[in-house]
């Protein structure tokens, strides 16, 4: 018997031999094929795109890289700069369709010192679009904004009117990840303005990423329209070149992900169904990795839908495995949607430990993307600092130079030996330059995440306080009355930063439970009273009126806090400028509790600032809540703010 087992496996084993060797030597002969047919073929140009053809083919093999590398060489040897520009493009998209980025970037390299040699700029322009779609994927948005913002001057530089409009579509990519969702909106139509005639690949592209963000937005009648206009072009495309049908099979797809996602949304089953089984006709395993995570994640929502558990798992997990690190803020996002499944599944424990980690993780992200930000904002300081100072020397260098060709041969030649230090000193700081950009490269490669942004309310100050510090050292012929309007812009964004950084740490501190108070006994009736001399004191603009039958209310409180509880809703905006606010505020007793009312509210009806109004709200929200009060906001138009606070 052991004799008879051990032919059985010898057998075997020869014939995987066998399979093996015929597997390899089929690969050789079809590699062969290809190169003897370029070979054959007696115009280079046809040469070289045959064999760009067969690496587009098989893209996703090994010996692709072959067939660039052979028409890489050919197109450079015979001059043919189209086939050149478009090998290296090639290169760039297999490091692409791999998900291999550092690679990308350095062909990326390659394809703009060829396109500027060329001056043809089209591929070059549609790949650095690429990277920094890779870039806000891996929450690089503050890189991407400043590096679209870049491609637009370069643009406007070289004369390429297209790549205007491509670097607009880059910012309003930029934008949306950053979820600065309104300016990412508006640069998607502005650059709809500036080329009207954009193709439809451009179309797609636009029509789909406003989709999205109206999705954000949770606006889901405008992202079902954007969704039907972009099929309405893929229809378009399909129609006049029905060829094109497999190329666009990745567009197809993305199309019912999106619809899906917005029925995901919604919870409509039925919906999300019809259009995931769409989605299925355009589905296989070679679809570009972003769409096979969102394709599975969503047939995931849809089995959770139906409390088809065991499905629902899997998909999740095909979703999760397939991120591979590459899109950590999206696989964080698909962890807590397994979370969520399986709590609702009963699941808890298993439940609490995927929150735990997607929890870690997070934390993890955030702070590798800090330490990214603060060493890229560095490297970008030396870099600007460094390009300065050669200006200057440059300007110092044409003086020199112009008043040295006036005088004699002996002063001359002293302007020389001036000339030959600064062309030193140029040199050293051209060395610096290059420096810090090997300093960003560096940093690139060795932080994989970075900061995803600081909020939107505290970047509008803090740039205007940069913008205008920046013009009044830089504007030497400034009037007195520019430097006081310009001085009085940057503190009263100062201040306006400051109130806002403080009443976010307040925020985290009450949320965090480690804010500390100093409670003792104090009379509500007067510390309503100091809150209307207070405003009274502060500004015209409110006239408040405080009601009550109470001589005095004794409660144990925090009076610094209680009064910046009702000042906050007594105030208005440091420079408001419009009608005079009629406030009515009143307090009573019930029961065990005082009850304080505010009509007319300054907080709703002169803050132009939500997210400000939200914070205040939430801080005054809780403070309440550690001291078992409550904090209350009316419905409607004329919104009635309702404080309760236990008298012991």
């Amino acid at each position: 018997m052991k004799k008879i087992t051990f032919i059985l496996l010898f057998v075997m084993g020869m014939l995987f031999q066998i399979k093996a060797e015929s597997s390899i030597s089929m690969d050789r002969q079809f590699r062969d094929s290809i190169f003897q047919t370029a070979k054959s073929e007696p115009n280079d140009t046809l040469r070289s795109k045959i064999l760009r053809g067969a690496f587009q083919q098989y893209i996703g093999q090994e010996v692709a890289l072959e067939f660039l590398d052979s028409a890489l060489v050919l197109s450079k040897s015979k001059g043919i700069h189209e086939e050149e520009l478009y090998t290296l493009f090639d290169y760039c998209r297999y490091y692409e369709y791999r998900g291999e980025t550092p690679e990308m970037e350095q062909c990326f390299l390659k394809l703009k010192e060829a396109s500027y040699r060329y001056k043809d700029y089209s591929l070059y322009y549609t790949i650095w679009l690429g990277i920094l779609q890779i870039r806000c994927a891996q929450g690089d948005t503050e890189y991407a904004i400043m590096q679209a913002k870049e491609m637009q001057k370069e643009a406007i530089r070289i004369k390429y009117d297209r790549g205007v409009f491509v670097s607009l579509i880059a910012l309003a990519q930029a934008l949306d990840f950053a979820e600065q969702y309104d300016e990412a909106i508006l640069a998607y139509k502005q650059s709809l303005e500036v080329n009207p005639t954009a193709n439809n690949y451009s179309l797609l592209l636009i029509r789909g990423n406003l989709a999205k963000i109206y999705l954000a937005q949770e606006k889901y009648t405008e992202a079902l329209s954007e969704l039907e206009q972009q099929q309405k072009v893929l229809e378009k495309m399909t129609k006049e070149e029905p060829q094109t049908i497999n190329t666009l099979k990745s567009a197809f797809l993305k199309a019912e992900i999106s619809f899906g996602m917005i029925y995901a949304k919604n919870k409509d089953k039925e919906n999300l169904k019809l259009h995931l089984i769409k989605a299925g006709k355009y589905y296989d395993k070679e679809s570009f990795f972003s769409n096979y995570i969102d394709y599975h994640a969503l047939w995931g929502v849809y089995y959770k839908l139906v409390k088809d558990w065991n499905k629902c798992f899997n998909e999740f997990n095909l979703a999760i495995s397939a991120c591979h690190g590459a899109e950590p803020f999206h696989e964080n996002s698909i962890l807590k949607m397994k979370a969520e499944a399986m709590l609702e599944a009963g699941r808890y424990e298993e439940a609490a430990n995927i929150y735990k980690t997607a929890a870690l993780k997070g934390d993890s992200l955030n702070q590798d993307m800090l330490l990214r930000h603060e060493e890229v904002y560095q490297a970008n300081y030396k870099i600007q600092k460094a390009l300065l100072d050669k200006e200057l020397l440059t300007k110092q260098y044409r003086w020199i130079y112009v008043g040295a060709s006036a005088i004699i041969l002996v002063l001359m030649l002293l302007a020389i030996i001036r000339a030959f230090r600064i062309h030193k000193q140029l040199r050293r700081s051209e060395e610096e330059t290059r420096q810090a950009l090997e300093t960003i490269e560096a940093a690139d490669k060795m932080k994989e995440y970075f900061l995803q942004n600081i909020t939107y309310e505290i970047r509008i100050p803090l740039n205007t306080v940069v913008g205008f510090s920046e013009l009044l050292s830089a504007e030497q012929d400034l009037s007195e009355e520019e430097v006081q309007e310009y001085s009085a812009t940057i503190k009263n964004n100062s201040e306006k930063l400051l109130a806002l950084i403080n009443n976010i740490l307040d925020l985290s501190r009450l949320e965090a439970g480690m804010m500390r108070f100093n409670v003792q006994e104090c009379d509500a009736v007067q510390l309503c009273q100091e809150v209307k001399m207070m405003v009274n004191m502060q500004t015209t603009m409110v006239n408040p009126h405080f009601h009550t039958e109470l001589e005095a209310l004794s409660i144990q409180a925090d009076s610094r806090w209680f009064l910046k509880l009702l000042s906050s809703l007594l105030s208005v905006p440091r420079l408001y400028t419009g009608e005079v606010c009629q406030v009515e505020y009143a307090l009573t007793r019930e029961g065990q509790y005082l009850k304080i009312t505010v009509k007319g509210s300054p907080l709703y009806q002169v803050w132009e600032d939500e997210q400000e109004q939200r914070i205040l709200h939430d801080i005054n929200r809780l403070y309440l809540e550690v001291f078992k009060g409550s904090y209350q906001i009316s419905e409607g138009e004329q919104k009635e703010v309702t404080i309760t606070y236990p008298l012991s």
